[in-house]
């Protein structure tokens, strides 16, 4: 019973994060390789919605809805703190 509550939340977040890649990008971002990096496209949305949507509740809708805000809030995150990192790097 437990596995399977995990299972549906994870899911559930997932579906969230992909829906807001769908509709955001107008397409699907397949993984590619560029400059020796790996881009995960579309799959990085899954994972993080997916882990969102398990910390944020015990209930599907409100793990979905995590998974579709959460890409949003970890991305802006990220670029905030680089943001911030290259001002400090300006200023020295």
């Amino acid at each position: 019973m437990l596995q399977e509550t995990i299972l549906i939340l994870l899911i559930c977040g997932a579906t969230g994060a992909f829906l807001k890649d769908i509709l955001n990008d107008g397409c699907i971002e397949i993984p590619y390789l560029k400059n020796g990096k790996l881009y995960l496209g579309f799959f990085g949305g899954l994972l993080i919605g997916a882990a969102a949507g398990y910390f944020v509740d015990n209930n599907p809708t409100t793990a979905f809805l995590g998974g579709y805000a959460g890409s949003s809030v970890i991305t802006n995150l990220i670029f905030k703190n680089t943001n911030k990192k290259s001002s400090v790097d300006n200023s020295v």
